[in-house]
This record gives C-alpha cells, structure tokens and sequence, in this order.
C-alpha cells in the first residue's frame, strides 16, 4: 500500500481525522446542550475529584465554615475520590463550560491542522511551507495542554482547600506538569523547522530547474 496520494494510507487516515472532527463537533454541541439543560432544571450539583488519599473506607468531610453553597461531601479514601453536591451558581456554570470548551477548541484546532496537512499528503504535495507553520501550530497547542491543565488543578486545589477538611488536614488533588505533552510538543517544533527547511530547498529547486 502506497504512503501518499489518492487511495494510500495518508488518504485513509485523512479520511479518519475527518470523522474524528465532525464526531468531536458532535459531542460538543452534545455536550454543551446537556449541561446547560442540567444546569438550568437543577437546583443541586453533583461532583467527583480524584484526590491524594488513601486509606479503606468512606467517610464524610468536614465542610470549612468558609464554604459556600457545599451541601454534604463524601471521601471515598480507598479510591481517592472525593464526592460532594454543591448548590448551583454562575461561577460553577462558566467554571465547567469554560474547562469543557477550552479543551474541545484545542482538540478541534489541532483536528483542523491535521486535516489541512493530510490534504497535502494525499495531493502528493507534503513540502510546502504551510505544512511547517502547521506543524508549529500544532505543537504549540499540544505544549499548551500542560500549563492549561496545572492552572486548572491549582484552581481546583484552592477551591478544595477553602471548602474541605479532613481532620485539620486539607485535601487537594494531584497537581502535576505534563512533561511527556511538553517532550512531544518541543519534538514537533523540531520536525516542523525540518518541513519549513525541506519547504525552501524544494522551491529553490524549482526555481533553479
């Protein structure tokens, strides 16, 4: 089976980025509709964290007297899951929507820049400058998933360490850099500069002939 061109195996993974866009399309909308839904017949919601404890059984967590709208929480400390119901409130309607979106636009973007590289491939055309800046693009997106996710465990350990006690001690969830994301971002950037390089020698090349 050939690599590139029509009918290769560029063309059958372009054919499944394809589906993956229009399917990552769907649940969002999908998505989008049932929270929001959820948020509005809902006086109540429900969460579930994982969290850095362990030891057998379930036990309820004290609720700090700094907490705000925080019902009843529930420790499970054999699974490091901390469950609890919250009262419903617009920071926690933008708080999850805004998680969910930001993660489906960088999923989306880097879905898009696929598609428009395996295009390329499948056109037997893979050096163009284009592809480069794609590639570049794609790698700052994926180096971008690391940071975005500690801001958002850091904000999820403040908000559990105001709202949550658990004899004298806080709990807090795992807070850690995704250095694997950022390996594989930085190796993109490389092979990136390679396509830009490779890019230029073929159009002095046509240039030349």
């Amino acid at each position: 089976m050939k690599t590139l061109g029509n009918h290769s195996l560029s063309s059958f993974l372009k054919f499944i980025i394809y589906a993956g866009w229009y399917i990552q399309l769907f649940f969002l909308v999908l998505l989008t509709v049932l929270l929001t839904v959820s948020f509005i017949t809902k006086d109540e919601i429900q969460s579930d964290l994982s969290v850095r404890l362990t030891q057998s059984k379930p036990l309820a967590v004290a609720i700090s007297p700094a907490a705000t709208g925080i019902k009843e929480g529930t420790l499970k400390l054999d699974a490091g899951e901390l469950h609890f119901i919250q009262e419903k409130s617009p920071g926690l309607v933008i708080y999850n929507l805004g998680v969910m979106w930001t993660g489906f636009a960088i999923s989306l973007g880097i879905t898009f820049l696929l598609r428009k590289i395996f295009d390329s491939l499948t056109a037997n055309n893979p050096f163009v400058v284009e592809n480069a800046h794609r590639l570049r693009q794609i790698a700052l997106l994926i180096i971008m998933i690391a940071p975005l996710t500690f801001m958002r465990d850091s904000f999820v350990n403040w908000y559990l360490r105001q709202n949550f006690v658990l004899e004298g001690s806080f709990i807090q969830t795992h807070l850690t850099i995704d250095l694997k994301t950022i390996f594989i971002g930085l190796l993109l950037l490389i092979i990136a500069e390679i396509f830009r390089i490779g890019a230029r020698l073929k159009e002095e090349q046509e240039l030349t002939v």
